[in-house]
């Protein structure tokens, strides 16, 4: 396996690709795992495809705290590594492993007891309660395997390996795969309907820290941490807060916004609900290729800015940007037109797909748009700079979306819905633009062996 990939010097166009491929994998078998729940749920029917559906924003909302992580422990071992410093790499990566789950286990007490409350405010009734219910506490009581190996995910990218990261997620949907149906219907063990939906998840994420742990110990990728490394360091933990807790609140107050979403489309019954599910597991794969080429672009950034190399930073954000849109408007072109048959490979109720139909005639329009936006804010993230981002987030969701949402739903009923998060992805793509072009974030934010070993 290849160690590592350094984005500093040579080809960046050949090496950000070296990066990006492994990621954009990653995030189409990560997609998986939502693709592979609605298509045995769906047999059940709409209730149960709308359990996971209604309640995804929630778990989102406290996950995102682990994925703030990520992108902190990211940050900063890819600024160590440019500047050729792999000891403190090494311990920032340890002290984000042990920071990340343990926050993580103050969130899964929290979230078993606020799963019920939180959907009833969202609408959910009767047995779709029930179901969004356990489907949600079982996820959460799974959430320090996912926090962890997202530390440890983050921090190999920024150290230059994402295929690590690409066989994690590879183990993990294999088990989700074979796990799935034999849960769900009970194939040779108890049928556990929307429940086994989401105890499979939870072991196949323990399969995938399994894998990554793995990695990191042996040293297999040449970033190898030891024993000691675990041991409590305050003033490292403090640095990973810094740029992480503006992201992980960022994400987290944005999930809280498609939370609100979600409790306004919850309120046009389980069609819509089902159609909207769909949707936004279709837009994650047209995604995945934004997700990938922004890793590779927050990557390149974080070492480049380590390396005093603020002309590197600057094209691989111009690499980044063109390849994306080019890209994902072309995968838009085909939603647009053909939304309905989309739909119908995960529920063929003739309500739903046209619902479904609809949905993406509208929203295929602003998913350009929302993905130029990631590539930027991923340049922002690889600098440290994480306040900017948070701000940008914030803002789409809660000065935008949510407002846009609930004032035109109750103008126009469900098509209002689209057309804010139009509005709202077109919105945040300016602000996001805005502050690139500020030039702040071209600052890296670490010293030269700043770190005592």
């Amino acid at each position: 396996m290849e160690k590592r990939v350094d984005l500093v010097e040579g080809n960046l166009l050949k090496k950000m690709f070296q990066i990006a491929w492994p990621l954009i994998v990653a995030n189409f078998l990560q997609t998986s795992y939502n693709i592979i729940d609605a298509f045995w749920l769906g047999k059940l029917g709409k209730i149960a495809l709308s359990a996971p559906t209604i309640s995804w924003p929630v778990i989102f909302t406290i996950l995102s705290f682990g994925m703030g992580f990520s992108v902190s422990a990211s940050a900063l071992v890819s600024q160590y590594i440019g500047r050729g410093d792999g000891e403190s790499a090494r311990l920032i990566t340890a002290q984000a492993i042990v920071l990340s789950t343990t926050v993580a286990m103050g969130f899964t007490i929290l979230g078993v007891f606020i799963s019920t409350p939180i959907l009833k405010v969202m609408g959910a009734k009767g047995e779709l309660l029930k179901m969004g219910s356990i489907y949600m506490r079982i996820i959460f009581i799974g959430s320090p395997l996912a926090f962890a190996n997202f530390a440890i995910i983050g921090a190999l990218r920024g150290w230059g390996n994402s295929k690590v990261g690409m066989y994690s997620t590879l183990f993990s949907v294999l088990m989700n795969l074979v796990l799935d149906p034999m849960l769900i219907f009970g194939l040779g063990l108890p049928r556990m309907g929307v429940l086994g939906a989401a105890v499979a998840t939870v072991i196949s994420r323990g399969s995938a820290l399994f894998y990554s742990a793995w990695v990191i110990l042996s040293g297999r990728v040449g970033l190898k941490i030891k024993s000691s490394d675990f041991k409590p360091r305050l003033d490292l933990m403090k640095k990973l807060l810094k740029v992480g807790i503006p992201i992980s609140f960022g994400q987290s107050i944005t999930a809280l916004g498609f939370t609100v979403v979600m409790g306004v489309v919850t309120r046009f019954g389980p069609t819509v609900i089902s159609a909207f599910g769909v949707g936004q597991r279709i837009n994650s794969i047209i995604t995945m290729f934004t997700a990938g080429v922004s890793g590779a672009v927050s990557t390149a950034v974080g070492q480049s800015l380590g390396a005093d190399r603020k002309d590197r930073a600057d094209e691989a954000l111009r690499i980044g940007l063109f390849a994306t849109t080019a890209v994902v408007s072309s995968f838009c072109v085909i939603t647009f037109f053909f939304g309905k048959y989309v739909t119908a490979v995960f529920i063929s109720e003739p309500d739903v797909m046209e619902v479904g139909a609809m949905l993406f005639r509208y929203i295929s329009i602003s998913i350009p748009f929302f993905s130029a936006m990631q590539v930027m804010l991923s340049a922002v993230n690889g600098s440290g700079h994480t306040v900017q981002t948070t701000v940008v987030n914030v803002v789409r969701l809660w000065g935008l979306r949510v407002p846009l949402v609930f004032l035109l739903s109750k103008l126009f009923g469900m098509v209002g819905i689209f057309y804010g998060i139009i509005m709202s992805n077109v919105g945040a793509f300016i602000l996001a633009l805005m502050v690139i072009k500020s030039g702040r974030w071209k600052e890296a934010i670490i010293k030269r062996r700043e770190i005592s070993v």
